[in-house]
């Protein structure tokens, strides 16, 4: 059933096979900072350096929208020829599914909790102040990332990290809050989805966010591509200084100048470079348009920059990484069924009977009914849904 659930009948198509590796022949070849954010590893007097906004009518813009609308036009026309958005679609997805959110929280959780320990805020550059709204800040995060990682309390959690996320607005530049958009994307999805089994009191008031779950993972594939589109713009189109700093710390990223010896290419240059390939990666995911293929060509720059920079590059990239596991399932639009998986055995009566064995009481017979009132929703005379009708209208398509 999940198999089935996670693609669409497929004409066959063998030639595009070639054509993915292909792709992700290019990516690889790219501009390998293209995913590494500079802000990171440059002198802290450039870290919150405010973009150039004079620059935005260089040609890097027009070549973003050029190399933009040309692949999204390829990957349209390999969509139409596969007759699925879902492609590729291998079974290993299915066994992937299960640990989704769950991935996607422990990334996220992991990284908050490192950088809450440097009084920082989501990344390095992002250091949190010694006031009042700093201490606030600092210790929500550590609640939002105890949250994640034990998975208890994980949707009051996200609902926290939401605040967390508009709070910083009053502490730090725009610019450099928006940087961060995936994260208000990532506390949607684990507001909406979740990553465990709730209380049955808690479950029956959240049968009504089950209609929201293709929304969520919509959010925050929007909210994750406008991310890595603004990070582009304002650390490297639109500031040359910092990718040039960057590259002066790390010369051997400049790779047409390292390996292939263009002594042509300036550090300038290949900033530009980098932040155009990264600005298109953004856009592919915004189009929404073979969701999976636009993942696996993202994981080879944004993994590529891990081993070659201090691990801090790998700790402010986990909620990536969290992220586009996620969105390899699900990104394309198929329906998460999080109401099945962690909804129905609160609303069911198996919360309540592992609750029971756990406390050591006898299990019911096998053959004992469930409980009128833990297999019910709250006012039975509202048009909320019962458990079964959400996990029958969760294995299809909405």
């Amino acid at each position: 059933m999940a198999m089935d659930r996670l693609h669409w009948p497929r004409r066959q198509a063998p030639h595009t096979r070639w054509l993915l590796l292909l792709g992700c022949a290019l990516v690889a070849l790219g501009p390998a900072p293209a995913s590494a954010h500079v802000r990171w590893f440059v002198p802290e007097g450039l870290q919150l350096r405010s973009p150039q906004w004079e620059l935005f009518w260089r040609w890097p813009t027009l070549a973003v929208i050029g190399l933009s609308a040309f692949l999204w036009a390829g990957l349209r026309l390999l969509q139409r020829a596969l007759g699925t958005p879902h492609w590729p679609n291998p079974p290993l997805l299915a066994s992937m599914e299960p640990c989704a959110t769950r991935v996607l929280a422990l990334h996220a959780g992991i990284s908050l909790v490192w950088f809450a320990y440097q009084r920082e805020l989501f990344v390095p550059s992002l250091e949190l102040p010694n006031s009042l709204l700093g201490w606030a800040l600092l210790v929500a995060t550590v609640i939002v990332a105890f949250t994640f990682i034990t998975a208890l309390f994980d949707r009051a959690g996200a609902a926290l990290l939401l605040l967390v996320y508009l709070a910083a607005f009053a502490v730090f530049p725009p610019v450099a809050v928006l940087e961060q958009l995936h994260y208000l994307g990532i506390a949607l999805v684990l507001l909406v989805l979740g990553q465990t089994v709730p209380p049955l009191g808690v479950a029956k008031y959240l049968v009504r966010f089950t209609r929201y779950e293709r929304h969520a993972v919509t959010a925050l594939r929007l909210l994750t591509g406008l991310a890595l589109v603004i990070v582009a713009f304002s650390e490297k189109l639109l500031n040359p200084e910092l990718s040039s700093a960057f590259l002066r710390q790390y010369p051997h990223f400049n790779v047409l100048h390292s390996l292939f010896g263009w002594t042509w290419v300036s550090d300038r240059f290949f900033g530009d470079l980098a932040g155009v390939v990264e600005a298109t990666i953004g856009i592919l995911l915004i189009t929404g348009v073979l969701t999976r293929v636009v993942i696996l060509a993202m994981w080879v720059p944004f993994n590529l920059t891990v081993p070659l920079l201090p691990p801090v590059e790998l700790l402010g990239h986990l909620p990536i990484f969290g992220i586009m596991y996620l969105l390899l399932l699900y990104g394309s639009g198929v329906a998460p069924q999080t109401a099945f998986r962690w909804l129905q055995p609160a609303l069911t009566g198996e919360l309540a009977a592992a609750q029971r064995r756990l406390a050591g009481e006898e299990e019911p017979s096998s053959g004992e009914p469930v409980p009128a009132q833990a297999a019910s929703t709250p006012n039975s005379g509202s048009r909320r849904p019962s458990s079964a009708r959400t996990s029958a209208r969760c294995l299809q398509y909405r």
